[in-house]
């Protein structure tokens, strides 16, 4: 099983981020101050879903008693819950229920039908934006004048596509990337809970490829943690990381501050002959370059990287000024797209390197 699902979160708690979510969600809980109808917006894999699960299990669960707003997850009810034994919870794919009919048989009819176990009956209906518009319009009315115990949690990455109307029927909760600080958290809980040890450098990269996206972070270290019984490096893990040698990016920079293209060149070489992925490469030169021009702007406590990475950026900006980092950063992001258009996809990051070594004064 993946590590995603086998660590999916049981509780408000075990959420990782979206405080102030939960902290709202929870106070509804307790002051029994219910709304009929949610609408979850945010990015994918941040969380929303197992919100929707946690919060419908939370509102029937038979032991839960005043003041408290976690659910058990071991009565009666929330066991049928989580075991997906009652049909007084359910779990629509919009995505694959997009017609009007489907709204209709599916919703509007089973919102009718009484509920059979629990207090509530909760319909969590996942990428509600890609409902028709004749869906949308079936679906106006039952949200407007839904039947009592009847609670709706409409789940979407894409909000500007939900209807104003139905938005204004729900209320809304916009969902973050999660924190580098709350992904590393719950990243240390699962490698603490398989019993076995990661190198921080690792734990890093993760979170930097995964920007903010907590399953694809659990995903990836799912991966790493194959590797090995016990304890995985950072020369291990590379095996499953895409290849980017940090180190050598700092040194590209720092003969770009210094105009030595030959330096640089051979600097590309060297991670050509080191089997790294130019694409990564890049990525992870453009996150340093805003990483960059965060701390020339005085937010260089909103950086977060590993500690070496940071003194080498810090000493990068005594080098360049703002301008120039931004004259760079266009280079490179350019590079970005050329690379997808070339054969040969060294050239255009050679032409970014060497743009940026002759850069204006």
């Amino acid at each position: 099983m993946s590590l995603y699902r086998k660590y999916r979160p049981l509780t408000f708690a075990a959420i990782a981020g979206q405080g102030h979510i939960k902290r709202t969600l929870e106070n509804e809980i307790i002051r029994d101050e219910l709304a009929h109808a949610y609408i979850f917006s945010g990015p994918r894999a941040v969380g929303k879903t197992s919100t929707a699960r946690v919060f419908a299990r939370a509102l029937n669960c038979s032991t839960r008693v005043a003041e408290q707003s976690e659910p058990c997850n071991s009565c009666d009810r929330c066991t049928a819950i989580l075991q997906n034994r009652t049909l007084d919870i359910i779990e629509i794919d919009a995505a694959s229920h997009t017609g009007v009919d489907n709204v209709r048989e599916n919703i509007i009819a089973a919102a009718r039908v009484a509920k059979t176990m629990l207090p509530y009956k909760v319909f969590i209906i996942d990428e509600v934006h890609m409902l028709s518009t004749s869906a949308f319009n079936a679906l106006l009315k039952l949200l407007e004048e839904p039947p009592s115990s009847v609670i709706f949690i409409l789940a979407t990455t894409e909000i500007q596509k939900v209807p104003a109307t139905i938005i204004s029927r729900c209320q809304r909760f916009d969902f973050m990337r999660i924190t580098p600080a709350d992904m590393k958290a719950r990243l240390m809980m699962i490698v603490k809970q398989e019993e076995k040890t990661l190198d921080e450098s690792v734990y890093d990269d993760i979170i930097r490829l995964s920007d903010g996206c907590q399953r694809d972070a659990e995903s990836l270290l799912g991966q790493i943690l194959a590797l090995h019984d016990t304890k995985i490096d950072a020369q291990l893990a590379s095996l499953v990381l895409p290849h980017s040698n940090r180190q050598l990016i700092a040194k590209l920079l720092d003969a770009i501050a210094a105009r030595k293209t030959d330096e640089a060149i051979s600097l590309i070489d060297a991670m050509i002959a080191d089997g790294v992925d130019i694409e990564t490469v890049v990525n992870d030169t453009i996150e340093d370059l805003r990483s960059l021009l965060r701390i020339q702007s005085g937010a260089g406590d909103t950086v977060q990287e590993a500690k070496s990475v940071r003194e080498s950026l810090e000493e990068l900006s005594k080098k360049l000024s703002s301008l120039e980092v931004l004259m760079i950063a266009d280079y490179f992001a350019q590079c970005l797209q050329d690379i997808r258009l070339f054969a040969h996809i060294q050239l255009p990051f050679e032409i970014a390197v060497v743009k940026s070594c002759l850069r204006a004064q």
